[in-house]
């Protein structure tokens, strides 16, 4: 009797354990765990990642926004190979079980500090790069638990600006620092659109990182704020013992995403302080190459070609301040607030009366031209002079209306020469980056952006329209 009451219960406790089992879908350790792989083109220090950076995740449904987030602000710890793995248990993030597609925000250097899905970006201290180095990444192709690794490519955000300095043998530098002074150096980043905010009121200097690297040879580096036409007051200082001496940035673009290197170059020949700045165009921090800026110990502060001469801005147009005409932006053929009021502008392409190029401004940016799409239209500017000039240098800001097209779109003309427009892509929407065209014709006497219908289809603004000339 004992006997069969011990086999009825091992049958009962058989089928208790078999009915669990059947239920193990269901348990939280079944659900697939996302693992990521990870691009980015370059760091402040190297062109990976350092194993233990830490990456904030975000996980929201296909279609949704960071409100409606399924996993927020998670810690992730990035390895050397760009594998992302949480920091913690409580940290991993599940696909949903269900099967349904979700996409991923992310973000670098992780901080527990979110509000409003904004975090703070402060690069006054340029003692750990690494710390500011802002970098962002958005999937926009949803994901689901039968999509295996989830892919994610980062971008810079912030501008990096790089100084290769050689100094003479016969100088000794006591007392050397370099900084970028007269910019803004606080902002805002907004998680869910991808924008960088400048807090207004924190214009303070940025000491660079500077390091010797020997054999007479140092290089200052700074992680800086983008911005699209620095201040007047703007400029590189050196402090050499006593002494201090600055390049004016006035007007220059600092595009996000872009690194900027300018070889500089300290003697003492009892001459004049010379600089040569240049612009560049980029994307995606990769290295473009400046103009030198050349510092001679002897004092004054003319900015000169190394190649002799004087390199001058013989003008500047950023298209003064605009105001609408009966509700509406002036076209080329109507605007009168020109920088340069000598000049003449005029678009060749006009449609009886009205100009397709109109001069406007926005919320976010100022005074500028439009190319509207699908228009056929210009802006030729006329009426400078550059007799005696050699070394003549065009550059300019271009934006666009929609991001993933190229630059080269608008087309430049000086005089009948049509120049090579380098191809670039503008990789963000109504963000400028700069084109800088070297070659321009000797003796120039009219400058024209070309737009055309056939091949602007996103609408593009231009500003900040500079020539300079060695004399």
């Amino acid at each position: 009797m004992k006997f069969r009451t011990l086999v009825y219960f091992s049958a009962l406790v058989a089928t208790i354990l078999s009915g669990c089992s059947s239920d193990d879908k269901d348990l939280p350790e079944t659900k697939q765990v996302v693992s990521f792989s990870t691009t980015i083109t370059s760091r402040a220090v190297n062109d990976a990642w350092t194993t233990g950076d830490k990456v904030g995740v975000y996980m929201i449904p296909e279609g949704g926004t960071l409100a409606t987030a399924l996993a927020s602000n998670k810690k992730y710890t990035a390895s050397a190979t760009g594998e992302l793995t949480y920091d913690s248990e409580d940290q991993a993030i599940y696909f949903p079980v269900d099967g349904s597609k979700v996409n991923f925000v992310t973000y670098y250097p992780y901080t527990a500090t979110v509000s409003n899905n904004q975090i703070a970006v402060d690069v006054t201290n340029q003692t750990s790069q690494e710390a500011i180095d802002l970098l962002y990444s958005s999937t926009t192709t949803g994901f689901n638990n039968a999509s295996g690794k989830v892919g994610l490519n980062f971008t810079h955000q912030l501008t990096r600006m790089v100084l290769n300095i050689t100094k003479a043998s016969n100088v000794t530098l006591t007392n050397f620092s370099v900084k970028l002074v007269g910019t803004e150096t606080k902002a805002a980043f907004d998680l869910a659109t991808g924008t960088l905010t400048t807090t207004a009121g924190n214009v303070d200097s940025i000491a660079y990182k500077l390091t010797d690297k020997g054999n007479n040879q140092y290089q200052a580096e700074a992680i800086v704020l983008p911005n699209s036409k620095l201040p007047d007051d703007a400029a590189i200082e050196f402090t050499i013992g006593t002494q201090t001496f600055k390049t004016s940035l006035a007007a220059a673009s600092l595009n996000a995403g872009s690194s900027y290197s300018y070889p500089a170059n300290i003697s003492d020949n009892a001459g004049k302080l010379v600089v040569a700045v240049g612009q560049a165009t980029i994307t995606n921090w990769v290295t473009v190459p400046g103009s030198d800026i050349n510092i001679d110990l002897g004092g004054g502060t003319t900015p000169t070609d190394p190649t002799g001469g004087t390199e001058t801005t013989i003008f500047t147009e950023t298209f003064g301040t605009v105001e609408k005409i009966d509700g509406n932006w002036p076209g080329v053929n109507q605007f009168t607030g020109w920088d340069n009021q000598t000049f003449t502008f005029t678009d060749n392409y006009l449609s009886t009366t009205y100009s397709y190029a109109s001069v406007r401004s926005t919320t976010t940016m100022n005074s500028h031209v439009w190319f509207a799409a699908t228009k056929n239209s210009g802006l030729k500017i006329s009426g400078f002079s550059t007799t005696g000039y050699t070394n003549l240098k065009l550059s300019y800001s271009i934006a666009a209306n929609v991001k993933s097209v190229d630059q080269n779109v608008i087309q430049v003309k000086c005089d009948s020469t049509v120049m090579t427009v380098p191809s670039a892509v503008i990789t963000a929407v109504n963000t400028y980056q700069t084109v800088e065209l070297s070659n321009v014709p000797v003796n120039t006497t009219s400058i024209e952006f070309i737009s055309s219908a056939t091949t602007n289809t996103a609408g593009y603004r231009i500003d900040n329209v500079k020539l300079v000339g060695t004399k």
